[in-house]
């Protein structure tokens, strides 16, 4: 009785300020059955190393990001669905379905990282999906945002708008901010609990919700459904030595 009682008044407490109003993307996992909440880099993890899908396991995030924002978008309009994953949306995938879908992303995204060592960038996301959008006829533009001002309020601008909103969080340099980044949290039903710290890593914002005077956003990666706090956001990325260059959205319209 009592824990049913803590997670009551949890819940009151929370409050969700906005999010996508549709089911995000879902993928069933080989080794439990679990679904996921979003795609996940790690369904290479097998791939022998030195190869490319073991650099998609190792560098394929803002792959993943990319490509689930465009399924979600193809799966609320027939208006945003493209040939890459017309089979793909509205569904549960199985593992072996997503990765043949992240490897068509993959592709239309350049290959980027076939040969090298490097992630993507948000410049190359916004490039890329505006040669998408010309090619589809889309009114939709994107651009890789640099303000921290206007961060917050595109951030909800997205969402309200039923747009996945994928968020940079930069790479940290140095032997002395190796322990540093950005805490992912679960929520249970006692509170938030931090789970790890992360950085160079690019994951899709859900939801903004507020509870207990803190702003939290609920992100999607590797596929599981974890919380940012937007103020230790917002002074992780203003203590980096290129602030909101990289630490920033990139933000559709």
């Amino acid at each position: 009785m009592a824990k049913n009682n803590a997670g009551r008044c949890l819940e009151a407490r929370m409050s969700r300020i906005t999010g996508l109003n549709r089911q995000y993307i879902q993928v069933k996992r080989n080794k439990n059955g679990k679904i996921t909440c979003g795609g996940d880099q790690n369904f290479f993890a097998d791939a022998p190393e030195g190869t490319a899908d073991a650099r998609k396991q190792k560098l394929g995030c803002g792959v993943t990001a990319f490509g689930d924002m465009l399924l979600y978008l193809g799966g609320a309009s027939r208006t945003y669905c493209i040939r890459e994953n017309e089979n793909y949306i509205n569904r549960i995938l199985s593992e072996e379905e997503y990765k043949a879908y992240y490897n068509t992303i993959y592709n239309l995204l350049g290959q980027v990282f076939a040969r090298g060592n490097k992630g993507l960038s948000g410049l190359r996301l916004s490039v890329r999906f505006n040669r998408l959008s010309r090619r589809e006829r889309w009114k939709l533009r994107a651009k890789w945002g640099m303000s921290g001002r206007r961060l917050y309020g595109r951030i909800t601008e997205m969402l309200e708008g039923e747009i996945p909103v994928i968020l940079c969080i930069p790479l940290l340099l140095g032997k002395k901010n190796k322990e540093q980044g950005i805490t992912f949290y679960q929520k249970k039903k006692d509170g938030y609990h931090a789970m790890c710290r992360v950085s160079a890593h690019y994951v899709v914002i859900t939801e903004v919700v507020e509870e207990s005077g803190s702003i939290y956003f609920g992100i999607s990666s590797w596929g599981e459904k974890y919380y940012v706090n937007w103020q230790e956001y917002k002074t992780f990325i203003h203590r980096h030595f290129l602030r909101t260059i990289l630490g920033n959205i990139l933000y559709i319209r």
